[in-house]
């Protein structure tokens, strides 16, 4: 007599393997813990039931139908796996694809950029003219047959991400600096996924020459990783109870059992009890004991297992355990309580859903029953619900013939854009200014402005002193962004310079037109290195004891003085000093003071000086031979000692410029 097993799972709930026996009993119950875990959400699809679809357009559609309530029933209900990767469409049907390459008229060293923007949508899933189509050509085969839409799936991908980029170019960090990602593969069709790139300008171009139409395939791919739910085979097998051959070889089996146990050759029944006529209700074993028995038996071909295990998983691995939990309930029952045992360590691990310390005996009545049959097969059909993994992969060339001509999507482009343009203001110290720095001024600031054709007029300002030439040179910049500005109008400007002493110069600068070339910044004053040489033997042999050289020359448009001295003494024939004077001053005034030993101070009278920093200091010979000159020059020497300083500049202005106050 055969029974029939048909373990089904049921979700959420503990599958039941039912024994159909006629041992005395009406049916013999076999519970195994086997759980296959599904996402809330999740249609079981039957492993089994599998359909094939090639579409006109060569779309090819793998479909699985919901698994039925038993195994070898199959359903009209189908659904189809992720096909049909495409780039997504925006509503006027434009592709969300961009390819563009750009440059910019300036080289990269003087700070242009060349290179390509690469961003994409994908989405999968059958277009409705494609449903349409597979629901009519599956019912060719299958006139029932219903399809109900996309594989309910999960993510799959671990490390990698469900959404994967392959290409050598952009998992180049030198052809492209980033690649960014979603990072996960739509679960629904019509779900998107987007990938962007920055391309350096070898990255562009290696990409763009894989696009062309004489190659096979370009170098992008995408790869869709999924997981979905299937309910398939897991085991298949028959156990078979050779009940003839334990009733005629009891003895020499219990023998060899004692044997193997106990290392010790023996004869008889003894302990081994499975002969009904020997059976003794002393006689209990212990869950590992009779373990070990079934066990025994399976070895001993009394008990013969034809199992095939169709997945690796735990679970079948229990279906196997259940066997023996067959064996011990149609077999033997609980032992009464007189004689309890405390379980071992190795029986409290091996018997998690057995009462501790249970122990059992053999039942007579079983075993009468199973003589009588002499054999007994049962088989044995199991299913589990599994996950499968699916990736959809396709790459760039099947869907870049259609976006290659589509402005839209492929283009290029030159950064000129006004409103991005910026312009560096040049400001650039006059090398006299520079000198400047070291006895004279203290910093200049420019102010700029630059009026916009709308929003907010520009405006900046940069400050140079000392530190500022140490650190950044003679060249100041501020950096004007055009923007939306089309006024054609150049900036204006106004510096104003701070020296030592406290001036200010000018107080309130006006504002100047400026250039885009650059400006010259010079100071309001011009170094002017003057030279005053005498001759120390003459001045000796004419009883001179000193000259000096009074020297009047503009400064911010006041008169200044500058005394430079000669003494035979000293030992000094030539003095140099440096003077300021306003720059547009062409040459200065000057006389000589002559300290004579014997006829005391005398003056020379006022001569100018232009375009010439050398003065030799010469007395004229008749300013001692001619009384009346001599006594002109020490008036003159007098008048300088006994008067405020003289204003003479005003006597030279036509020849010497400049506006002395």
């Amino acid at each position: 007599m055969n029974a029939s097993v048909q373990p089904r799972r049921v979700p959420g709930r503990r599958a039941t393997l039912r024994f159909l026996s006629s041992w005395g009993c009406a049916s013999v119950l076999w519970t195994a813990c086997i759980l296959a875990p599904l996402p809330a959400r999740a249609v079981v699809l039957d492993d089994e039931n599998r359909i094939d679809v090639v579409l006109k357009d060569n779309t090819h559609v793998t479909l699985f139908g919901q698994a039925g309530p038993a195994s070898g029933t199959k359903t009209e209900n189908y659904y189809y796996l992720p096909t049909n990767l495409h780039l997504s469409k925006r509503p006027d049907s434009t592709p969300e694809f961009l390819f563009l390459k750009f440059t910019t008229e300036a080289r990269a060293e003087q700070g242009g950029v060349n290179g390509g923007l690469m961003h994409f949508l994908m989405e999968w899933g059958l277009t409705p003219e494609q449903e349409a189509e597979l629901k009519e050509k599956i019912k060719e085969d299958h006139p029932k047959a219903m399809v109900l839409g996309a594989v309910p799936l999960e993510a799959e991908g671990g490390e990698g991400g469900s959404f994967q980029i392959i290409s050598g170019t952009l998992s180049d960090d030198k052809m492209a600096s980033k690649l960014v990602t979603s990072g996960k593969a739509p679960l629904i069709p019509g779900g998107k996924c987007a990938a962007a790139s920055r391309l350096s300008a070898e990255g562009a171009q290696l990409l763009a020459s894989t696009f062309e139409k004489s190659r096979s395939i370009t170098d992008l791919s995408i790869a869709l990783n999924f997981g979905y739910t299937v309910l398939a085979p897991a085991a298949r097998g028959t156990i078979t109870f050779d009940w003839s051959k334990l009733e005629t070889h009891s003895d020499s089996l219990g023998a060899e059992y004692k044997r193997k146990q106990t290392g010790v050759s023996t004869t008889g029944g003894g302990f081994w009890v499975f002969s009904w006529s020997s059976y003794k209700p002393e006689y209990s074993y212990s869950y590992d004991e009779m373990h070990k028995q079934y066990d025994f038996l399976v070895e001993s071909q009394v008990v013969k297992i034809d199992f095939d295990e169709l997945v690796s998983d735990e679970r079948v691995a229990k279906v196997r355990e259940a066997f023996f939990q067959y064996f011990l309930n149609a077999m033997t029952e609980p032992a009464p309580p007189s004689n309890p045992t405390q379980p071992t360590e190795q029986e409290k691990k091996n018997t998690p859903n057995i009462q501790i310390g249970e122990h059992y005996v053999y039942k007579k009545q079983s075993f009468q029953q199973a003589f009588a049959q002499k054999t007994k097969r049962i088989n044995l059909s199991y299913r589990m619900a599994i996950k499968r993994p699916c990736q959809l992969v396709g790459n760039l060339a099947s869907w870049y013939d259609g976006v290659r001509d589509n402005p839209k999507c492929v283009a290029a482009v030159n950064l000129n854009d006004p409103f991005f343009q910026h312009r560096d203001i040049n400001f650039i110290l006059d090398l006299d200014a520079k000198d400047m720095f070291e006895q004279e001024a203290n910093y200049v600031t420019v102010n700029v402005r630059k009026n916009r054709s709308t929003g907010n007029p520009f405006q900046d300002h940069v400050t140079i002193d000392a530190k500022y030439l140490k650190e950044k040179g003679i060249n100041a910049s501020v950096t004007y962004a055009r923007a939306e500005d089309k006024d054609a109008d150049v900036y204006e400007y106004q510096a104003q310079w701070s020296f030592r002493g406290g001036t200010v110069w000018p107080a309130n600068p006006a504002w100047q037109k400026g250039s885009w070339e650059g400006v010259t910044l010079a100071a309001p004053i011009a170094p002017r290195t003057l030279e005053v040489e005498g001759d120390l033997d003459a001045l000796k042999a004419s009883n001179i004891t000193r000259i000096t050289v009074q020297v009047h020359y503009p400064k911010f448009g006041t008169e200044m003085e500058e005394n430079f001295s000669i003494s035979p003494a000293k030992n000094e024939p030539l003095i140099t000093k440096k003077i300021f004077m306003d720059r547009d001053a062409k040459g200065y005034a000057y006389r000589l003071v002559v300290d004579h030993r014997t006829d005391g101070k005398m003056a020379t009278p006022w001569s100018a000086k232009v375009a010439d920093d050398y003065i030799y200091a010469a007395i004229p010979k008749e300013m001692f031979e001619q009384p009346e000159l001599k006594a002109v020059a020490k008036t003159a020497a007098l008048d300088a000692a006994t008067s405020a300083k003289e204003k003479v500049l005003t006597k030279f202005a036509e020849l010497l410029g400049g506006k002395p106050q």
